[in-house]
């Protein structure tokens, strides 16, 4: 019963009328009722249901009408507050049982918690009050954080933990669970739409299937704030009927109109056909008064997918040689049994590494790098494994399916027999060094924390002259990989046709670059006084002025819808009834004069010296302090600093999405699976490093090495069984 329906109640007439003051209200009720036949003594509600009669003649104790519980009524020593909160939270049958248990709404004595303070881990103290309703949605929040299942409520474990922690709490159906989560996911997704309102973005999109057979479609934004700082949001994670070009469009313009979203920069996807149709799309879609420069450099090809096609062609070249390690690291890994003699021989011809030899992803360059790099260090124990264990030689003398995707430089029914041997290790050494350069140049482009396109370019310079000196090897194979590797990176990032100049502005929009540094790489690449190198530097110069030119024009209109004001027929510089804004009336004086500023915001930042090469230097925190200087300039540094070169930040989603819609939740709906994934995504205080990682066998391996100290130092036992030891 709600205190309101308290309050209506009518008081006892009969009562009597004379009664002990600290009898009838303790200092811990919230709620009285005025005795008229008493005198007007303020008197407590809870003597509605007690017996006070009784108490006033010398009982030190009553009992509940309801539930016959005999509750202490001594005035002196006990007050009312226990009989109130017995009737409110432990007497089913009272008529003022709360089953969500509000006993913040009954004032008790203070308990203090620590409370996190911003994102900086700071805590302050806070008074703490327990309540039903937090406490569900901090549930809610923890399963859509944390991915855990709804029917944890359900589990013994868990109701256990709940229940040592606090008694008080009533643990919801996992029904209730479900309503909440989407609950947030609705309050969270209108507080996200205000913020992305007028905003401009850049985007990120791929797809997806589900262990469901279901094809997902995510759609990533990216943009710079207010403050400088570099966000991006999951916005839809839904269904989608296939992936032809127009279907991919047409669902990524629907999604961006549900969102309100009028301004997009650029599009990142990955190198699929079917893209190049979605992109057609969305150009023609977005083209009109918010598109930038018509949409001419609206998509952007993944710069991660390019390095790992690149890589592939090479390593197509030396299939064989990666083949046969890959087989054999697959055999050690097939059993148990297989795996502890292989350690055997680890131990016997010492071979001292924490690593241990793992599977890689063949569709993954990276992957593939850290499988060699590990593995080749253990040719020796190999080396031996063949020589004691018949089963690996049959394994790999075997026609052994390599697992890899056919090209066009393989034929259909190629296979790779036989073990390593000497030269594949050779091989797999030689490439490891290159696969380096690689690798490192994905994983920094690969962050979610901090920009990244402005550091690309550096890194194409220092892949095209790694590939370079490869060509240049008197090795007739290394140079055929290598020659390899050139046509896949010439066909991307060499050809004007396919250039998103969008990837040089953001270099001269470094202060520590500039026109100057993107001038000296170009030459790197090309060679001095080359032809290409004039043509790309006319072609930014070209778009860069433009792209200014957008925003001043932008930024003019603005300011005159702000400024208008009444005409008059004589212009005249001093208004005195709207005020005068003394900057710009003296340009237009002195361009009346034949003596208008010389130099534009964009010519004066090119002219100006360059930033030093500090290792903390903050690109957006630069822009920031300086965007009073170059008001306009730095409107166009948010927005090409703000885009993303890889669709990482959409696979990430499909990790989430994974870990969501697993075999034990795949009777998920799609439109819980959506709100789960993107509601964690907008709710998470820190939000996770989209940055590259290895969650192969090699990182379980480096999981159980961390084990086994707590294992060995709480169970008393290492690698094996404790139960061993009992038998032994």
């Amino acid at each position: 019963m709600e205190s309101s329906q308290l309050d209506a109640q009518t008081v006892d007439v009969d009562a009597p009328q004379t009664i002990d003051v600290d009898l009838d209200v303790d200092e811990g009720d919230d709620e009285v009722v005025v005795d008229n036949k008493g005198g007007g003594h303020r008197v407590s509600w809870v003597w509605q249901d007690f017996d006070r009669d009784a108490v006033k003649k010398g009982a030190k104790k009553v009992k509940c009408p309801y539930c016959s519980t005999m509750m202490c009524a001594n005035s002196n020593k006990n007050g009312t507050s226990a009989m109130g909160n017995h009737l409110r939270l432990y007497c089913p049958t009272s008529p003022v049982y709360d089953p969500k248990g509000k006993v913040g709404d009954t004032k008790k004595q203070s308990v203090l918690s620590f409370k996190k303070v911003g994102d900086s881990g700071a805590t302050s103290l806070e008074v703490h009050s327990f309540s039903q309703e937090k406490c569900r949605n901090s549930l809610a929040r923890m399963c859509i954080k944390d991915n855990q299942p709804f029917s944890i409520v359900e589990d013994e474990g868990f109701r256990e933990y709940s229940r040592d922690l606090q008694p008080l709490f009533k643990l919801p159906s996992r029904w209730t669970v479900a309503r909440d989560c989407l609950q947030i996911y609705k309050e969270e997704m209108y507080k996200l739409k205000d913020v992305l309102k007028n905003q401009t973005v850049s985007i990120t999109t791929d797809t997806w299937t589900s262990i469901q057979n279901i094809n997902y479609s995510c759609l990533t934004v990216h943009w710079v704030d207010e403050t400088w700082v570099l966000r991006q949001k999951i916005l839809n994670f839904c269904p989608i009927a296939n992936h032809k070009g127009v279907t991919i469009g047409k669902l990524v313009y629907k999604c961006l109109q549900n969102w309100g979203i009028e301004k997009v920069f650029t599009v990142t996807v990955d190198n699929a056909s079917s893209n190049d149709g979605a992109i057609r799309y969305l150009a023609t879609m977005l083209r009109g008064p918010h598109a930038f420069l018509d949409c001419k450099y609206l998509h952007l090809r993944c710069c991660a997918h390019i390095i790992n096609l690149v890589v592939r062609d090479g390593l197509e070249e030396h299939f064989s040689s990666i083949t046969k390690i890959r087989n054999a690291v697959k055999y050690v890994r097939s059993s148990g049994a297989r795996f502890a003699t292989f350690l055997e021989c680890v131990e016997k011809v010492k071979i001292n590494c924490s690593k241990k030899p793992s599977l890689d992803v063949d569709t993954r360059c990276n992957s593939t790098f850290l499988m060699l790099e590990t593995v080749e260090k253990y040719e020796a124990a190999f080396d031996r494994l063949l020589a004691i264990d018949s089963g690996f030689k049959t394994f790999c003398g075997s026609e052994v399916d390599d697992g890899e995707v056919t090209t066009r430089k393989r034929r259909r029914n190629e296979k790779v027999v036989g073990t390593p041997d000497a030269d594949d290790w050779e091989v797999a050494r030689y490439f490891i060094n290159y696969l380096r350069i690689f690798y490192n140049v994905t994983k920094k482009i690969s962050g979610s924390k901090y920009v990244t396109a402005n550091i690309f370019f550096k890194e194409l310079v220092t892949m095209q002259a790694s590939i370079t000196r490869m060509c240049a090897s008197t090795d007739e194979k290394k140079k055929k990989m290598a020659k390899s590797m050139k046509e896949k990176y010439d066909k991307y990032w060499d050809n004007i046709e396919n250039m998103n100049f969008m990837l040089h502005i953001v270099v001269v929009l470094d202060p520590r670059n500039k026109m100057c540094y993107l001038e000296y790489c170009l030459e790197l690449i090309y060679g001095k006084n080359s032809t290409k190198t004039k043509t790309i530097l006319e072609h930014v110069n070209k778009t860069l002025e433009d792209l200014f030119q957008h925003f001043k024009n932008k930024t003019e209109r603005e300011r005159c819808e702000k400024t208008r004001s009444a005409s008059s027929s004589t212009p005249s510089y001093f208004d005195f009834e709207h005020g005068v804004d003394m900057e710009d009336d003296f340009e237009r004086f002195m361009e009346q004069r034949g003596h208008g500023v010389n130099k534009t915001e964009l010519e004066i930042y090119l002219s100006d010296g360059m930033e030093k090469r500090a290792e903390d230097f903050q690109i957006l925190g630069w822009w920031k302090s300086n965007s009073t200087k170059f008001p306009v300039l730095s409107e166009v540094a948010k927005l090409v600093l703000g885009m993303p070169i890889s669709t990482v930040a959409s696979e990430s989603a499909f990790s989430t999405g994974g870990r969501v819609i697993d075999e034990s939740r795949s009777s998920l709906t799609h439109v819980t699976a959506e709100a789960l994934i993107c509601a964690q995504d907008w709710i998470r205080d820190t939000p996770i490093d989209i940055q590259f990682k290895n969650m192969t066998t090699l990182y379980m391996e480096e999981m159980r090495e961390k084990l086994v100290p707590i294992e060995t130092e709480e169970l008393g036992c290492g690698q094996g069984s404790c139960m061993d030891e009992d038998f032994t």
